[in-house]
């Protein structure tokens, strides 16, 4: 009796252990794939930001200001 019992705490424990392997992989793709979304998100911003800065630029910039006075 006391194998048998022995034998089946050892296939729950494996079967446990398993199931928590699995748990933390899923955990990890799901985190993986926030922070590529996340990066990519970043970077759209970024380029969003030096897009308006580039534009900024270009209406105070002092050439551009002197033209836009000589119209």
């Amino acid at each position: 009796m006391s194998s048998r019992f022995c034998f089946v705490f050892v296939v729950f424990y494996f079967a446990a252990v398993s199931i928590f392997a699995v748990h933390l992989r899923s955990i990890n793709n799901r985190t993986f794939y926030k922070l590529c979304t996340c990066r990519a998100e970043q970077s759209r911003l970024k380029q969003e930001l030096g897009n308006k800065q580039l534009r900024l630029e270009s209406l105070i910039n002092p050439a551009a200001v002197s033209q836009r006075l000589d119209h």
